[in-house]
């Protein structure tokens, strides 16, 4: 059994009202990180004041802005622990999130990455677990090992109908982290940006899941996934890059395809809902196979009349 040093990585940007309830989350474990260090990709608001409070008790590095990619990267890059654990900077961890994670990867020293499973919560509350919305079926086949399970076959291909890995509460053996590149900052600023990584993570390493929720994911009108039709492109962009790049996605290539042209399929419904014309008109011509639905073909309809006409009965449609 092999001891497992767990470092922490936040990067960070403009969350200086949030920052300090993640960072107490990380202090108060029930067995302490190796280290948490906070990565500011160059806030402007009252962050680096916050992060003053915290002197002694974590590693702060300021970095110029640069995307969120470059500072889980940088922050990694300064990590002395065998394995490190992300958190974004607005959600929390749960108490025994080191212990749980930890004790558990030193009995199983074979595995590259786990994910944890979270809950989303905002100032209503809890909500349900993120596993517990999976779609029948995802789980199957695993081995299970209390609640941690493994070994989930054709786990790639799952991820192209459901995606239940986030950045928060992944843990990963820091040389497997490097040997993949870690995350590639080509994708700042694009939506879902975290799934390239989590597609190269599952392509190339032994992959772990635990069933507790170890993390809360806050939901709030400053995340970017609060935008669903950003997330949408930022997905089918990065599909498109794994099918030039990833060996697993060319292995499960119909799966992709498939999961491309349901994204697509969406994205063109709410750029016509929001009257995007161009949006819709250039994602309506990347759909492979078009829907029969009469909803759908309306729409198209409309689409292809001039301006004048198309504009009122547009209007008309979403009343």
């Amino acid at each position: 059994m092999s001891k497992v040093h767990l470092s922490l990585v936040i990067p960070c940007y403009n969350r200086g009202k949030l920052i300090a309830q993640t960072i107490e989350s990380a202090l108060v474990q029930t067995r302490p990180f190796r280290e948490i260090i906070v990565v500011d990709d160059g806030s402007t608001d009252e962050t680096r004041g916050v992060l003053s409070r915290f002197e002694g008790l974590i590693q702060a590095i300021t970095v110029e802005n640069g995307g969120v990619q470059r500072a889980r990267n940088v922050g990694v890059a300064a990590t002395q622990g065998s394995h490190i654990a992300l958190c974004d900077s607005d959600d929390l961890l749960e108490p025994d999130f080191v212990a749980t994670t930890t004790s558990w990867l030193e009995a199983h020293d074979d595995i590259d990455a786990l994910y944890c499973n979270f809950r989303t919560f905002n100032e209503h509350g809890l909500q349900l677990d993120k596993f517990e919305t999976a779609p029948a079926g995802f789980f199957s086949d695993a081995h299970y090992d209390g609640a941690f399970c493994l070994d989930i076959e054709d786990l790639y291909a799952r991820l192209m109908r459901y995606q239940p890995l986030f950045p928060t509460g992944s843990v990963f053996r820091k040389t497997f982290f490097d040997s993949i590149g870690g995350y590639d900052p080509r994708f700042r600023g694009v939506g879902s940006e975290d799934l390239e990584f989590t597609l190269r993570v599952i392509d190339h390493g032994r992959v772990a899941l635990c069933t507790r929720p170890l993390t809360r994911v806050r939901k709030h009108d400053g995340n970017i996934s609060a935008t669903p039709m950003r997330q949408v492109k930022g997905e089918i962009a990065i599909l498109e890059f794994a099918l030039q790049q990833h060996d697993a996605a060319k292995r499960y290539r119909d799966e992709v395809r498939s999961s491309l042209t349901k994204r697509r399929i969406d994205l063109f419904n709410a750029a016509f809902a929001d009257g995007d014309f161009d949006m819709a008109a250039s994602t309506l011509a990347r759909i492979d196979e078009l829907p029969d639905d009469p909803k759908f073909q309306v729409k198209r309809l409309i689409m292809g009349l001039p301006n004048l006409v198309r504009t009122p009965l547009w209007r008309a449609s979403q009343m």
